[in-house]
């Protein structure tokens, strides 16, 4: 076994005196990131937490989060991630699964505190020296799955991916990935390993002005993220000049289109896109394709496995596939992660399937595919109810569990469709169409925000087939309809006759535009994401807000201000200020100026 510590303690020795994160005006050099990570292990240990323990890691994206994961592995325990930005609820969930001894609360230098055993909760076993973090998935029984990776795993893939794409000390990725999903480990731990310079933007919601003057001003020459979100960037920065300096753009979570890749190499010229594919049970990508400079139309495909991991399709009988036939995708991973933690024991999720007269363990991912001409594996959808959305793996019966548990609702149909920039999830829901608000106030304290539904279509009574059944084909058809309509309501709102004289006029204009007119503004105390916004189109109201105002300011201030009235407010405000742009801006613009010196000065000692 080699653990994940191992590979960061061996950087932290070797490059010393680099720099190993920037985030704003803080700078940790590697030996001080493997003091200040010591110095939590140290913590830890003298409160008795060791191999075996499970330890919460609460914050969001930052220098002291990954400080703290690093120090959580050095006391020899167990990491798991809780972002600071889920509801309260989903949050004690995941710390009383396994349960979690204790947490590092990174908001305030590293506050360790123990936790109690809930009652009722069975303890889990976890004293494998291999189990290095406890992941979460949206789960189809209504709770969250939780995963256990492998340190042997995920320091394979993170040597992999290191060495595959030459990625060292010359090299300076954004940190861009929150703490909610596993690929954060990629995203935060593959740089810092390489020697390379880890940069995390100084506000949690960057927009694309903000990303592309983020991106110039640290010289980025890398970063992971979703197509979705490169799909919202390239939508405001289609104009922009290109940015040579980046490298490397690694795509992953959801299909990448060939449009996408191709504008996207006209703002990156110098940029090598790779598409990866993996599901968190067999330990990140198993699969990476680097796309050519002429991609092929339409989805990409995923390429070949990457050393140490087999894939096999497989028919609806369990026999492989003939190339070129489609079949569900079944990994078998070197390392993968090593199951389910259910009620205190670890439950596979692998399963036993036949190839050419060998048994082989492998896991059954629920995608279909087929083989590419050339060997590459192409993603041909689902075969079941999940979905991605933003990268972020949904089971649609978990979204129907928590909605089927309001006392309001007497039946749910949950689906997805397409809608402007990435799949959203519509409920058609049999109950009180004045619980609207109450219900989405109730889902926001039990889920994710990319969970829910950003449309709800209320019935008196769902269509149901003469088994008793509802009628998921005609439900399906209505909710499709229901964003058609909500689209073409958008598209009236976007045009319609000359712009109104008050500000809240125009804002009107532009929230039905982005968000959609999923619930009516009559309430105008209502939160951006209770009318069908979510964090992705966020980024568009923001710019369409800055275009239609000729205003400049952090996208920050629209989470701050999330409500209707009081983005109205915020913008009435505004038009007392001169300059056209809120308070702080200028600080905001001097920060970046500042960092572009600091990069001409790294430019010049090199």
């Amino acid at each position: 076994m080699q653990a994940v510590d191992t590979l960061l303690r061996r950087a932290c020795e070797k490059f010393t005196d680099a720099t190993a994160i920037t985030a704003g005006s803080e700078s940790v050099s590697f030996s001080a990131l493997l003091s200040r990570a010591q110095d939590v292990a140290d913590e830890l240990t003298a409160q008795g937490i060791g191999p075996g323990d499970v330890v919460g890691v609460q914050g969001r994206r930052s220098a002291s989060v990954i400080v703290a994961v690093f120090g959580v592995w050095r006391a020899g325990a167990i990491v798991m991630l809780v972002d600071d930005a889920l509801p309260q609820g989903r949050r004690e969930t995941m710390l009383n699964c396994g349960p979690a001894r204790a947490t590092v609360d990174c908001a305030h230098g590293h506050r360790v505190t123990l936790r109690p055993a809930p009652e009722g909760v069975p303890v889990a076993d976890l004293d494998d020296e291999d189990y290095a973090y406890v992941a979460f998935t949206s789960g189809s029984t209504g709770k969250p799955k939780a995963i256990i990776g492998s340190h042997t795993g995920l320091s394979q893939f993170l040597e992999w991916q290191s060495g595959e794409f030459g990625i060292g000390p010359h090299d300076r990725f954004a940190h861009l990935t929150n703490l909610s999903f596993d690929v954060w480990f990629r995203d935060a731990l593959m740089p810092l390993i390489s020697g390379a310079t880890l940069c995390i933007p100084d506000q949690q919601h960057l927009d694309a002005a903000g990303v592309r003057e983020f991106l110039q001003s640290e010289e980025i020459t890398g970063f992971h993220l979703v197509p979705s979100l490169g799909k919202v960037w390239l939508s405001e920065l289609a104009q922009s000049e290109p940015m040579p300096a980046v490298r490397l753009s690694f795509f992953a979570g959801e299909p990448l289109d060939g449009a996408l890749v191709r504008s996207w190499q006209e703002l990156f010229p110098a940029c090598q896109v790779v598409n990866l594919y993996g599901p968190t049970e067999t330990t990140l990508a198993q699969h990476s394709h680097r796309v050519p400079e002429r991609p092929a139309a339409g989805i990409q495909q995923v390429g070949p496995n990457r050393p140490g991991s087999r894939s096999h399709i497989l028919d609806e009988h369990g026999k492989p596939c003939a190339d070129g036939a489609s079949g569900e995708i079944h990994i078998a991973a070197e390392h993968p992660s090593h199951g389910y933690l259910v009620d205190g024991r670890l439950v596979s999720p692998f399963v036993e399937i036949d190839v050419d007269g060998q048994r082989v363990v492998a896991y059954p991912t629920g995608d279909l595919g087929r083989r590419a001409a050339d060997g590459g594996l192409e993603i041909l959808g689902r075969a079941d109810d999940q979905i991605k959305i933003a990268g972020v793996r949904i089971e649609l019966q978990e979204v129907r569990s928590a909605i089927q548990s309001h006392p309001s609702v007497r039946d749910v149909f949950v689906c997805a469709q397409e809608d402007r920039f990435t799949k959203v999830i519509v409920a058609v829901v049999e109950g009180d169409t004045g619980a609207e608000r109450e219900l989405r106030d109730y889902l926001g304290e039990r889920l994710m925000s990319v969970m829910v539904p950003a449309a709800f279509l209320f019935k008196a009574e769902l269509p149901k087939l003469p088994n008793g059944k509802v009628d998921r084909k005609v439900l399906a058809e209505a909710a499709r309809y229901h964003i058609e309509e909500r689209a073409r309501r958008a598209a009236d709102a976007s045009t319609a006759g000359p712009r109104g004289r008050s500000v809240a006029e125009r804002l009107e204009r532009i929230w039905l535009s982005v968000a959609g007119g999923g619930a009516s503004l009559a309430d105008r105390e209502s939160n951006f994401f209770d009318v069908g916004g979510t964090s992705l189109t966020i980024v568009v109201l923001h710019a369409e807000i800055q275009r239609e105002f000729g205003v400049r300011f952090p996208l920050v201030r629209l989470f701050e201000h999330a409500s209707f009235n009081a983005q109205r407010r915020f913008l009435e405000s505004m038009a007392n200020e001169p300059s056209g742009r809120v308070p702080g801006a200028a600080a905001a613009r001097g920060r970046a100026g500042r960092g572009r010196v600091l990069s001409a000065r790294r430019t010049r000692q090199l």
